[in-house]
């Protein structure tokens, strides 16, 4: 079972898995491109936030 697996199980896992921190460091530029980018652009806002949720509904 890997980390990310255990922390999904809500079971103990090691937070400095490598993937963890991955996936981590990934999330957090995400956020910073998400406040970078001009609020009028809703289109690349969108496309952000579609990358960083995995998904989401028409009315988020």
């Amino acid at each position: 079972m890997t980390e990310r697996e255990k922390m999904l199980a809500g079971e103990l896992y090691d937070c400095g898995d490598a993937e963890l921190l991955s996936r981590w460091h990934k999330a957090k530029d995400l956020v910073r491109a998400y406040n970078l980018v001009d609020s009028e652009d809703r289109e690349e806002k969108d496309r952000i936030l579609g990358e960083l949720l995995g998904g989401r509904g028409e009315n988020l």
